[in-house]
């Protein structure tokens, strides 16, 4: 007796890749398999496709090229010695063909999954980040809130649009900055704040605005050791300066109303 026809053969390659065959199924398609580069190629096709449904929890995702390669297998359409015209068509058997459906659906809901898990990843790091800024924020009101804080106002002449609002908490000797509408600043500079305790400045923080002008700096320490009457900010490098070497840009009394 003859053993079965090398198409027939040939449609157990996805069981064969899933294990799915019987002994002697399995001992008929390894003869088969050895003598056939089309069917090794076959195999290994969907050999990947069962490695990607195991990483399904990963983010490996299966690419465009090997779905049209197994739906173009399951079809029947591609690589395969055609049928002369005068022969009626070769129906894939339905078992194989439902096996490779399966498997095309199942790859595809991974996919899905896996997408899924990434999108709802990226919002529960946006909601992280949008409760950790909340966080800050109720933390510098509760700050500037504290009995004995006081407000200062630090202006530029002759231009109303910058500003900067320094609280000092006199009882911690610390303070916050907020400033609002402030001008960008070149490469390798910075605003920097300077306490003027008597008559002399004294330098402290630097700090660079947001895109939109904004800026804000908390626990800053107010020197102690003498009378602190005003506070002005001068543009300096970005590591600071122990002197001012440019124009005062705002500037505002610290001294109690």
């Amino acid at each position: 007796m003859t053993g079965p026809a090398s198409d027939s053969l040939q449609d157990l390659a996805a069981a064969y890749a899933l294990g799915a065959l019987s002994a002697d199924e399995a001992r008929q398609f390894e003869a088969f398999l050895a003598t056939s580069p089309e069917a090794r190629r076959e195999v290994e096709e969907y050999r990947e496709v069962a490695a990607l449904l195991a990483l399904s929890g990963s983010d490996a995702t299966p690419g465009n090229a090997l779905r049209e390669r197994v739906l173009a297998r399951v079809g029947e359409q591609t690589g395969r010695p055609r049928v002369p015209a005068a022969a009626p068509p070769r129906a894939a058997p339905p078992r194989w063909m439902a096996l490779a459906a399966s498997l095309l659906a199942v790859v595809g809901l991974g996919a899905a999954l896996i997408s899924t898990r990434a999108r709802l990843g990226a919002l529960e790091s946006e909601l992280t980040a949008r409760d950790q800024a909340l966080a800050e924020t109720e933390a510098t009101l509760n700050s500037i809130l504290e009995p004995g804080v006081q407000l200062f106002q630090l202006t530029s002449t002759g231009d109303p649009d910058p500003g900067i609002q320094l609280f000092w908490d006199r009882q911690r000797n610390r303070a916050v900055l907020h400033g609002f509408r402030l001008k960008p600043v070149p490469d390798g500079r910075a605003y920097q704040l300077w306490f003027i305790k008597d008559g002399k400045p004294v330098p402290s923080i630097t700090f660079k605005p947001e895109s939109s002008g904004a800026a804000k700096a908390e626990q800053i320490p107010v020197p102690t050791d003498g009378a602190v009457s005003a506070a002005a900010v001068t543009v300096e490098p970005e590591s600071g300066s122990p002197q001012p070497t440019s124009p005062i840009l705002l500037v505002g009394s610290l001294k109690k109303s």
